[in-house]
């Protein structure tokens, strides 16, 4: 599996996080597990996971309810904030989801620009969003905001790098693919 942005910690997670916090959610409101990402849009080790997660929705559809939270590392992934800006653009016209599809199914493109404003753009209008509200969006502090408030979550739930994950508010180690993330969801489900 893809390399994680930054090392796993050494010892079993043992980091919680109070569950349903902020962030965007996936899945029905009453699944017995909530499934916490902390992500970074231009992460490979992200991008890698994007596939797995969505396998792991489609296997679950009624037990896992999906909660993303925005943890651009900027200092290693210039463009994850404007992408994660983008993503929050697109909800506030009700298309999170899909422009966080896009935004992972065409990482290897637009991460390898200088700037990706255009790609983001050209999303929205194939999404059918507003383009001026989309990039009055994009540029709105509260939008910002948003995203600097996942980052205070990350931070304090002492999420380790990207992606991160929490099941019912506790870290799990990151599984090493499809199968084993679905045995980790399976030792979660209520008996």
């Amino acid at each position: 599996m893809a390399r994680r942005s930054t090392p796993p910690p050494s010892e079993t997670p043992q980091a919680s996080v109070s569950p349903s916090g902020g962030g965007r959610f996936k899945g029905p409101e009453n699944a017995p597990i909530t499934l916490m990402e902390f992500g970074d849009y231009q992460c490979p080790s992200c991008g890698a996971y994007f596939p797995i997660v969505n396998e792991v929705m489609r296997r679950y559809p009624t037990q896992v309810r999906l909660e993303f939270h925005h943890y651009p590392l900027v200092g290693m992934h210039p463009l994850a904030m404007p992408a994660a800006l983008a993503a929050e653009a697109a909800g506030d016209q009700g298309r999170f989801w899909e422009m966080h599809d896009r935004i992972y199914e065409n990482q290897a493109k637009w991460s390898a620009k200088p700037n990706a404003e255009s790609e983001f753009l050209m999303y929205a209008s194939e999404l059918g969003l507003n383009i001026n509200q989309f990039m009055q969006s994009m540029r709105s502090p509260t939008t910002q905001n948003r995203i600097l408030s996942d980052v205070t979550r990350a931070r304090e739930a002492k999420a380790p790098g990207t992606p991160t994950f929490y099941i019912n508010g506790k870290r799990i180690e990151t599984p090493k693919g499809v199968n084993e993330f679905s045995q980790v969801i399976q030792e979660h489900l209520p008996k």
